[in-house]
């Protein structure tokens, strides 16, 4: 699993960690990107190996970012994981698995350093036809702000699959886990269930329900009067996130002729504990109490389908309603009034929402070669706040209508024309944040055309679009002005053959775009910043089939203009030029190598300020 660059890797409540996972390719990947100051690797190898009753997984990724500005910092990520079992009989596999997950980063933050690594064996059993559960037990290090804790990790996984009858088909799963790294402990419990109730060929019911509840331990810096009375450094924060579903779907087949229903109801209640382990009296704060938030959410949605050989599309309603409660946690022996400021701090975070949301999607089969798509989605949300310190009380309303026309006009030539309009209003019902109403208004079209002939292909779009905000209430020393936003944009991706082996390729684009302050009322506006950005990377290629060496050139400038009047005036050039190199080697789908490189001469307001090298290399190798 490769995460995020801010996601430090946890398991999936719904995944499962021992039973034997589908075979995957043998793949190495690595890419390197270097542009201006900025480095990024990110490497990998999963491995599998199945040999008669044995088989092995392995996976490796390493992640580093390294920014050079005034000074150098480097963030690293590695995660590892082996996992290996070997088949006794066929109701009996006995394995391991080996887990790491290492962070490292030299800013001066809190979780600048962490590691999570553990060592399980494991045993997966069949107890019958339908039910295999897989108990597993080993040891586990847990390393946090600096400080090592260890102990044992154990659970035990479950799952049903199709265990059917002539009324319902049913399919469930079970996780319990605990890490009792102490002082910290870490739990996990999820249960899962799907009930299939199929009443004729036409008519199917879905029932889902799934329980997860999720505690972390983690450490935070005490305050001093704790430190002192309980000696120690750092508190501990548990952090327990518990989320009950509950989901009824009715799918319905044909109720009308070409018509189909989907109608699914539910609820989704989730709750988030927060304790600290060390608490004393002798600190009389609102900030030592403990929280909790409820949310309760309700939602239906109902789909109809159309389907026929002109016309194909589809009708979706879905209204779900929100409640988050925010409460405080007593603690004996901390004055009362700290408890009321503190309740008072968290109920002003209370709200409750309300979303409506309308979506039609349709595909016209006009012709063989002509085809027509339509879509429109609008969106209504009510947001409350019951408190009276909260002003975020709002209204919003969002609606989008999209059209695109297809057409083949031959074999090689295709064409296409867009228009997107949207409108969203925005309205704060308290005065003291009405200056934030606004009505954003964009328009959006968009035509070009797909040429793929023996020699030549060649992909150009033109857009051009509009942006316009206008506020309800606008002041002249508010910074909230209404304003507008022009783009013009044309993209070119071009190649050229000339020969078997010789052949040309270039990829740019044009931006035009203008900001204004605009008046409504009179649809009348101010320019007052224009911007002009060009980019093209000309190459002429060797190939070999789907192999190439390209040499060629890349150019990137951006011009920005302020307006004296009416009349544009140069405010800053950037202009970046230099050669380009290009590899590519693909051998069909195992084995893909890129290596693209350019040397840029750098200038601001035509003075040369600096030069820059920048690579991106990727492999990618499935063997």
């Amino acid at each position: 699993m490769i995460l995020g660059p801010n996601c430090f890797p946890q398991d999936s409540t719904e995944s499962f960690e021992y039973f034997e996972h589908p075979q995957q390719f043998n793949n190495l990947f690595s890419n390197f990107d270097k542009q201006l100051n900025t480095y990024h690797l990110n490497t990998g190898i999963i491995l599998n190996g199945d040999y008669s009753n044995f088989n092995l997984n392995l996976s490796e990724n390493f992640r580093s970012t390294l920014f050079r500005s005034s000074s150098i910092t480097i963030r690293d990520e590695q995660y590892f994981k082996l996992h290996s079992q070997y088949k006794l009989n066929e109701n009996y596999r006995l394995g391991f698995s080996v887990n790491s997950s290492i962070l490292s980063d030299d800013r001066n933050i809190q979780l600048n350093e962490a590691s999570i690594n553990y060592l399980t064996i494991f045993s997966e059993i069949n107890i019958a036809d339908h039910l295999m559960i897989s108990p597993f037990g080993g040891y586990s290090t847990n390393k946090q702000v600096g400080i090592l804790d260890n102990g044992p990790v154990y659970g035990i996984e479950g799952i049903t699959q199709n265990i059917s009858s002539p009324d319902f088909i049913l399919n469930s799963s079970f996780r319990f886990r605990n890490e009792d790294i102490s002082p910290r402990k870490n739990l996990l419990r999820y249960v899962g269930l799907s009930l299939i109730n199929p009443f004729n060929p036409q008519v199917t019911n879905f029932i889902t329900g799934r329980y997860t509840s999720n505690r972390k331990d983690f450490y935070i810096p005490a305050d001093s009067i704790t430190s002192s009375t309980f000696d120690i450094v750092n508190n501990i924060e548990g952090r327990t996130e518990s989320v009950f579903l509950a989901e009824d779907r009715l799918r319905y087949k044909d109720f009308l002729k070409n018509f189909d229903l989907d109608m699914t109801g539910g609820l989704n209640w989730r709750t988030i504990d927060r304790d600290k382990r060390y608490k004393t009296a002798k600190y009389q704060s609102y900030k030592i109490f403990d929280t909790k938030i409820d949310e309760l959410v309700l939602f239906f949605e109902t789909s109809v389908f159309y389907r026929s050989d002109f016309f194909n599309g589809s009708i979706k309603l879905n209204v779900a309603e929100r409640d988050e409660k925010h409460i405080t946690k007593n603690f004996e022996g901390i004055a009362e009034s700290f408890f009321n400021l503190r309740s008072d701090l968290e109920s002003r975070k209370n709200n409750n929402s309300t979303r409506a949301t309308l979506a039609f999607t349709g595909n016209f089969n006009i012709s063989q070669s002509d085809r027509l798509v339509l879509s429109l989605y609008h969106n209504k949300l009510k947001y409350d706040t019951p408190s009276t310190e909260n002003d975020d009380d709002r209204d919003e309303l969002l609606s989008i209508i999209r059209m695109g026309y297809y057409k083949k006009l031959s074999p090689y030539f295709r064409v296409f024309a867009n228009t997107e309009a949207t409108i969203s209003h925005v309205v704060y019902i308290f005065a003291s944040r009405s200056s934030n109403n606004n009505i954003n208004r964009v328009l959006r079209f968009s035509t070009g055309g797909y040429y793929n002939g023996a020699n030549v292909s060649t992909l150009n779009s033109f857009e051009v679009s509009a942006n316009y905000t206008v506020y309800d209430f606008e002041d002249v020393s508010s910074n909230l002005k209404s304003y507008s936003f022009r783009q013009f944009t044309a993209n070119d991706s071009t190649r050229i053959k000339f020969g078997k082996r010789f052949g040309f390729a270039i990829t740019g684009y044009i931006k035009i775009s203008e900001n204004a302050d605009l008046n409504w009322g009179e649809f009348s506006e101010r320019p007052t910043r224009f911007l002009r950005e060009i980019f093209a990377d000309p190459m002429f290629l060797l190939t070999d089939g789907n192999s190439h060496i390209g040499i060629g050139a890349r150019y990137f400038a951006l011009n920005t203009f302020s307006y004296k009047q009416l009349e544009k005036v140069p405010d800053s050039k950037y202009l970046s030029i230099g050669p380009l190199v290009e590899i590519l080697y693909n051998l069909f789908s195992s084995l893909y190598i890129k290596l693209n490189g350019w040397y840029e001469f750098i200038s601001i307001n035509d003075a040369s300020v600096r030069e820059r090298v920048n690579l991106i290399t990727t492999l990618n190798w499935k063997f």
